[in-house]
């Protein structure tokens, strides 16, 4: 079991625990986090700030405790997940310890949603990882007012058009996939500003599988 010592003074996890928490990218809609905890890894405490998350699976992974040390303290142990799945959660300020209680790493990307309030509890939600991807489309899994969520698998040789190409998304994919203008890798995540049609297609793997984070509504602000 390895354990990891803050630094003195922060409880920001991107600059206290680097090789765990990574920043993968940021707009005025998102944050993305890329998140690894190492087998049986132990991590000190930290916190998240509190915003809206979507939070998707890139391995499947153990059991993992989530001690918080609040008044009164409490723990949440994370049941095991599978590749694909995802969960939305309304969000809430943590100040937490954690431990993956599993001989595998966990792996899987913190969302923030910049744009969306705190403590909506009709945003929750939990998206199962899909069973079989031998058929190519895109199904729609998620659909609340501020935000939508897609799955994409792409089996065939014929490539997948996305729909709603005026709504802004962020692209997260499960395998190495061909976008029209860019090739994604594993574990990689793509913004998609509106504008022109896109398309997935295969690019290797049996299939190309992602998921589409859409946003409907426009960001504070902006009309």
């Amino acid at each position: 079991m390895t354990v990891l010592a803050a630094q003195p003074g922060s409880l920001d996890p991107l600059e206290s625990l680097p090789s765990n928490y990574q920043l993968a990218f940021e707009n005025e809609w998102v944050r993305v986090v890329h998140v690894r905890y190492g087998p049986r890894e132990k991590l000190p405490v930290h916190n998240h700030s509190g915003c809206a998350t979507v939070y998707v699976y890139l391995t499947d992974s153990p059991p993992v405790r989530f001690s918080h040390i609040e008044n009164p303290p409490f723990t949440l142990i994370r049941p095991p997940v599978k590749v694909g799945s995802f969960r939305v959660s309304p969000g809430r300020i943590e100040t937490h310890e954690v431990e993956n209680l599993g001989d595998e790493p966990s792996e899987f990307l913190r969302v923030e949603l910049k744009q969306i309030p705190l403590g909506q509890a009709k945003l929750f939600a939990r998206g199962p990882a899909p069973t079989d991807l031998s058929s190519s489309g895109l199904t729609r899994q998620y659909a609340r007012p501020q935000l939508i969520i897609e799955r994409i698998v792409a089996a065939s040789g014929q490539p997948i058009e996305l729909d709603d190409p005026a709504l802004p998304s962020l692209l997260v994919a499960f395998s190495d996939a061909r976008l029209s203008a860019k090739f994604l890798h594993t574990g990689e995540v793509y913004w998609l500003a509106p504008g022109a049609p896109q398309a997935v297609e295969k690019a290797g793997a049996p299939a190309a599988h992602l998921l589409r984070i859409e946003f409907p509504t426009p960001p504070a602000g902006k009309t």
